[in-house]
This record gives C-alpha cells, sequence and structure tokens, in this order.
C-alpha cells in the first residue's frame, strides 16, 4: 500500500535519498512479450503526474517499458491493470523506450471499483493525493 507503508521519495529531485524520482506516469499494460532474456511490455500512458525532459507529450500513446525477464515474478504485471511507474528520466532510452529496474517505482493502480474495498482504500487516497499534488502544486522552487 502506498500510504501504509509510509516510504520516503521525492518527485522534485531536491529532497535527500532514500528515493528521489524524475518522472511518474500512470499507466494501463496492453500487452506483454517475454523474449528469452527481455521483457517488454506496452503500456499506455494514460496520465502524466510529472513529466521528464526525455518523452516529452506522451499522454495517451503507447510506450515499450524493457525489463529483463528475470524480473517478470517480482513486476507481477498483468493485461489490462493500471500501474504507477516512477523512475528516472535516464531510463528513457532512445525511441521513448522506458527501462524497468530496481531503482523503478512500480505500484498497482486500483479501479475505481477496488478503491471503495477496506482492501485498497489507503493505497487509493494515497496515489490519488500524491497524484494532484504534483499536477496541481508541482515542485517548490
Amino acid at each position: 500500500m502506498f500510504l501504509a507503508e509510509n516510504e520516503s521519495f521525492s518527485l522534485c529531485g531536491n529532497l535527500s535519498p532514500p528515493l528521489t524520482f524524475y518522472t511518474a506516469y500512470k499507466v494501463q499494460l496492453e500487452e506483454t512479450v517475454a523474449d528469452p532474456s527481455t521483457d517488454t511490455y506496452a503500456m499506455r500512458i494514460l496520465d502524466v503526474i510529472k513529466e521528464g525532459d526525455t518523452d516529452v507529450g506522451p499522454v495517451g500513446k503507447l510506450r515499450p517499458f524493457l525489463s529483463h525477464q528475470h524480473c517478470r515474478g517480482a513486476l507481477g504485471l498483468q493485461k489490462g491493470k493500471t500501474y504507477l511507474i516512477m523512475g528516472s528520466s535516464r531510463d528513457i532510452l532512445r525511441d521513448d523506450q522506458y527501462v524497468l529496474d530496481e531503482k523503478t517505482w512500480v505500484e498497482y493502480w486500483p479501479t475505481t471499483e477496488e478503491c471503495q474495498t477496506d482492501e485498497h482504500r489507503l493505497s487509493c487516497l494515497g496515489l490519488e493525493d500524491m497524484a494532484l499534488m504534483y499536477t496541481v502544486f508541482g515542485c517548490p522552487q
């Protein structure tokens, strides 16, 4: 859960570690292609919470997210599901390919219906609050 685990992170790059992210997207997994060494996840960018300086204007576009196949189980990504993905702009390669690695934050974003349940309520509130905070207020100068 997002708030319940009380993880410390920053989207602005002006706080000390442990985690600083420079891009944040709400995405939906449309397709997975599993190769012997690399998995490619075709993700639709649904919303930009914090846009990096590499891939400008990605909303509504399909983007490839790459990961080592040995990370498949840990990621647990499922077709049709929605996720929050936060990472570094350095993880966006040419041709707007994103790399999912050990420094990437990937979190399931529950559906509207799931957000009404006790199991997902706190997580949903944390995700929506975080997205609103950075979308509306941005980073402090």
